[in-house]
C-alpha cells in the first residue's frame, strides 16, 4: 500500500501546488510569465534575435527591441504574435503586447515605471 502512495504522491504535488497558487491569486500571473520563459520557442529565433520580453504587468507584455525600426515591424506583426502567445491558453492569456525601443525601457526606469 506504501507503494502506490508514493506513485500518486507526485500527482498530489503538482494539483496542490496549483491549488495554492490559486488561492493566492497568482495562477494566471504565473501562466503569464511563461511567455518570458518560452520567448524563442514561441516567436520563433528570428524574432527573439531582436526582441527580448522585459516584463508583464496586468495582462500586458512590454517587449524590448532593437530598433524604431523592428519595433514598426513587431507592431504590424502584433496580431499573429498574439495567437502564438495565447494559443492552447484559456487562463493566462496576453491581452496586449507594448513593444519598446531599448533607450524607452531605460526612460521608463528614470521615471520609475518599471515594477520589478
Amino acid at each position: 500500500m506504501k507503494r502506490s502512495r508514493k506513485k500518486d504522491s507526485p500527482a498530489q504535488i503538482g494539483g496542490l501546488v496549483g491549488t495554492v497558487l490559486a488561492r493566492m491569486g497568482i495562477a494566471e500571473q504565473v501562466e503569464r510569465a511563461e511567455v518570458i520563459a518560452n520567448w524563442e520557442e514561441l516567436v520563433g529565433p528570428h524574432i527573439a534575435r531582436i526582441s527580448r520580453p522585459v516584463r508583464i504587468r496586468d495582462e500586458t507584455l512590454f517587449v524590448e527591441v532593437e530598433s524604431a525600426a523592428w519595433r514598426m515591424e513587431l507592431s504590424m506583426l502584433r496580431p499573429r504574435l498574439m495567437r502564438k502567445l495565447n494559443a492552447g491558453r484559456g487562463k493566462g492569456r496576453i491581452e496586449k503586447i507594448v513593444f519598446l525601443q531599448s533607450n524607452e525601457r531605460l526612460a521608463e526606469e528614470l521615471d520609475g515605471e518599471d515594477e520589478r
